[in-house]
């Protein structure tokens, strides 16, 4: 079975349905999204409406959807995504509220676990190095692990038996094989608000048969998504950012 992977989308309706599209001309039969289904970007209510119709998905909640719906301190988030937060609490619909506080934030399936964070912190936690990846590896709960939130398209690997522990940056096409006895962490970067300096949306797609995963990169309408945040009166930053993949 083929599954599309898809975290951090943001809010950027655009960027989620070239993604989609992709995923369906491939001919994935499923989904698991990783989290940040809203914040920062304009269209909140729309990627929602999308993603509860997605057949076959499996959805976690991150971070900025509980501080959406007043579950997540946001003292703590900068002035930009604080700014961003209250503007999408001030125009989310009753019923994605409700959606956003029913979902999970940890979730063990098959042979693979979904957090948005980390395993030892699913919603807080950056997962950006080898030293944070060690410190995590008793928390898993599968040898295969999905996670989101770094906006960064990165892969971790261990051998079970032993050996030194392995992060690096995932390409775009790039085919990874999730060879037995060994742990895997992979990040699939941001749909809706890539950080590594490559503006296009970040996906991946995981065939549970061959057991690899699949790295994915698809452009999208950037100007039209600034247009509408401009709209809205978002931050400057969080505009320019998404030109620039930062």
């Amino acid at each position: 079975m083929k599954i599309g992977l898809i975290a951090d989308i943001h809010s950027n309706l655009p960027a989620l349905t070239e993604v989609l599209a992709d995923l369906a001309a491939e001919q994935v039969e499923a989904y698991l999204v990783l989290g940040d289904l809203v914040g920062y970007g304009p269209y909140p209510n729309e990627c929602i409406e999308v993603l509860q119709k997605l057949p076959n998905a499996v959805i976690i909640v991150g971070n900025h959807d509980w501080a959406a719906i007043e579950l997540e301190d946001i003292s703590l988030f900068n002035a930009e995504a604080r700014q961003a937060i209250l503007w999408t609490r001030s125009v989310l619909n009753p019923g994605v509220k409700e959606y956003l506080g029913s979902l999970e934030y940890i979730i063990s399936k098959d042979r693979y676990m979904l957090v948005h964070g980390s395993p030892r912190d699913p919603l807080d936690e950056y997962l950006v190095n080898v030293d944070i990846f060690e410190k995590n590896i008793p928390a898993l709960k599968a040898d295969i692990c999905f996670i989101g939130h770094s906006h960064l398209p990165l892969y971790f690997s261990k051998q079970k038996d032993g050996g030194n522990p392995d992060v690096r940056p995932i390409k775009d096409q790039e085919v990874i094989n999730l060879t037995p006895g060994t742990i895997h962490i992979i990040n699939p970067g941001s749909v809706g608000q890539p950080r590594d300096r490559d503006a296009r949306a970040s996906y991946g797609i995981f065939d549970t048969e061959a057991l690899a995963f699949t790295q994915k990169r698809k452009a999208y309408d950037v100007a039209a998504v600034q247009a509408k945040m401009t709209e809205q009166l978002l931050p400057k930053s969080l505009i320019d950012r998404l030109a620039e993949g930062i």
